[in-house]
Parts: C-alpha cells; structure tokens; sequence
C-alpha cells in the first residue's frame, strides 16, 4: 500500500498573503501564531466579524487594501488553513460577502445590534472571536458587548485595527476592562492597534476541581 503523504503545514503568514489578507501586511501574524500554535490542530470555533467586501464605497472596505488574489472571506480562508480541525464563521453586513466552503460559513448581521446577533449567531458559541469590522471604537466596543458571552471560557478575543485616534485604550479601557471582569486579562499589542483579551475559565469550573481535589484528598486520608 503506498504510504498517504500528509499536507504539509503552512505557515500563518503564507496563507494570509496566498488568500489576499492584509493581515501579515500589518504585522499581525508574530502575535497570532504565538497564540494560537498550541491550539492549531485542536477542533475550534473561530468567529471573524468583518469578512472584508468589496464594495468601493462601504465602510471598511478592502479596496485598497488587499493584496493580489483578494475576493471577500480572505482571513477566513487562511484561519481554515491554519486551523485544520477548525470550523470558521465569518459576519458582516455587505452581501458580497456571504459565501459558504469547506468548514467556513457566513451570515449577514450588524455586529452592533444584540437582536441582530442572536437571530444570525443562534446558540453558537466560540474559542477565537476576532473583531475586523468596523473600526470606529464605538462599534469596537458594542461588538464586544453582543459577542463576549458566546466566548468561551480560556478562550481569546481580538479587536484588530485600533486607529490611532480611537480610545479604546484610553477612555474606552475601564469600560472594557469592568465589562468583560477582573479574571480576564487585556494587553495591547505593541503598537497598541491590537487589543487581545483572555478569558478566564469559568468559576464554576475551577470550584468543581477544587472540590474534586478535596475530596478525593479526603478519601486519601480516610
């Protein structure tokens, strides 16, 4: 029987730029893979608001700023890639952007609008929700808002693109920092134009080990 020769693995970076992304481009790449290279070959849900359309005069569009080869889901396709057990869903409000391949769906919601996140997102929840949509920090932080109880615990959520005049670190960061708890830990990255936040296990979780540990301590002394 002739031996199966195994994909090789490509680098992160690699499928940013094979898919168009910008993502590399910005310096992005060193963090995630620092992130995420543990996790890679676990079978996660990654959730990118903001799939990156095409349309000249939409907000944030990607007219300009993508590389050669772009069409609209670029980063989903290159997290598919990376994450070989992983399944991707991507959000955002163009139509162009709506498109469903292997291990990747899409659906039309305003991030901005808790209504119209439950009605696309359902009961779905998430290790990875990446924030590429809007890039005004009002929206920045009302995403986080809708989206941060679909995360899962010791899971990471991302807001990319914080522009030079937003005050997500600054008036924005005791919101932030009160809204998503004290055993989560925040960082930005070192141009602070990325914001990553860790979320804690769930307490009750942590308790029920404890009382595992304690118990089972108790039947040792027993």
């Amino acid at each position: 029987m002739e031996p199966v020769e195994l994909e090789e693995e490509q680098p992160l970076g690699a499928l940013f730029n094979k898919y168009g992304s910008d993502k590399d481009r910005n310096g992005y790449t060193e963090f995630y893979d620092s992130l995420f290279k543990n996790i890679r070959n676990q079978p996660i849900n990654l959730l990118e608001v903001g799939i990156g359309t095409l349309i000249p005069d939409a907000p944030s569009s990607m007219v300009g700023f993508h590389l050669a080869g772009y069409k609209p889901g670029g980063s989903l396709r290159a997290w598919r890639d990376y994450f070989p057990k992983g399944q991707i869903l991507g959000c955002d409000i163009q139509p162009d952007t709506q498109f469903t391949e292997t291990r990747i769906s899409t659906v039309l919601a305003n991030s901005t609008s808790r209504e119209e996140v439950d009605r696309a997102l359902g009961s779905r929840t998430f290790h990875i929700i990446i924030d590429d949509g809007s890039h005004y920090d009002e929206h920045q932080v009302q995403t986080l808002k809708n989206t941060w109880h679909r995360l899962k615990g010791g899971g990471y959520y991302i807001i990319e693109d914080i522009q030079p005049w937003s005050r997500i670190s600054t008036d924005f960061r005791k919101e932030i920092a009160d809204f998503v708890g004290s055993s989560s830990r925040m960082f930005f990255t070192e141009h602070k134009n990325v914001l990553i936040i860790s979320k804690e296990r769930s307490t009750k979780r942590r308790l029920s080990r404890k009382a595992r540990a304690a118990q089972n301590g108790t039947r040792r002394a027993t």
